[in-house]
């Protein structure tokens, strides 16, 4: 078991993260995060935002957000962790062609919001084993990877049946299932979240990052129901 160190962390220059990546050496592991990070999008709010038809995907999401079945759920499960797993799960098993939708848009979504600051210094490494990270789902995931120019050895992130599981865990268990208590000491971690802070107090060289061309979207933002709704609240 890997022990908190209680570093004090605090955000941090992007030149420093990108000069620590080009510059790791074999032994040290490189983990990035994914969203908001190596992509500048959330991947999981884009999916959502992928659903079709976009009437019964937004009637969906709404219906879940409203009945909030991840508040009915058990100890330890319970939660707004789980959330994003009901939301990605349930719509996927009732429009199943929401999946290869999400191949095709995967394309234009990696070519124009992969991090090429990230890219180009991993590209520059041609050493260190490459770690993408992430509490987002790897079917979802995956396909971007395939899109973006980049070398990674794996993808650490939530399974689709097991997603709930996975993300009640959190990054850094799951990183302690995947990889060794030195690999995880020795490594450098990059990363926007600060719900990442129990990893990022074990790591030898801690990354908080906030990149200025990342930005979350919510679904269905673009949608006519949603502005209407938004107007509504808004009277």
């Amino acid at each position: 078991m890997v022990e908190n160190k209680s570093k004090t962390i605090k955000v941090v220059d992007r030149q420093a993260a990108l000069n620590a990546i080009k510059n790791a050496t074999e032994n040290t592991s490189v983990i990035i995060d994914f969203d908001e990070t190596l992509l500048l999008r959330n991947s999981t709010a884009e999916y959502i935002n992928s659903i079709r038809p976009r009437l019964v995907g937004f009637i969906l999401i709404i219906i879940l957000k409203v009945f909030r079945p991840w508040a009915w759920l058990p100890k330890p499960f319970r939660g707004d962790k789980i959330r994003d797993w009901f939301l990605v799960v349930i719509p996927t098993i009732l429009l199943p062609w929401t999946i290869f939708l999400w191949r095709k848009k995967v394309i234009k979504l990696a070519q124009d919001h992969g991090n090429s600051e990230i890219i180009k210094a991993v590209n520059n490494n041609s050493n260190s084993p490459i770690i993408v990270a992430s509490l987002g789902f790897n079917f979802i995931i995956n396909p971007i990877l395939q899109h973006l120019p980049i070398r990674h050895d794996r993808l650490i992130g939530c399974g689709f049946w097991q997603g709930m599981r996975d993300r009640r865990k959190g990054k850094l268990l799951m990183m302690q299932e995947a990889l060794s208590e030195s690999e995880i000491k020795s490594a450098i971690l990059v990363t926007d979240s600060k719900d990442d802070l129990p990893l990022l107090q074990v790591v030898d060289q801690p990354y908080l990052v906030i990149w200025s061309l990342a930005k979350y979207i919510d679904p269905f933002s673009d949608f006519w129901l949603f502005s209407w709704i938004k107007r509504i609240r808004n009277k």
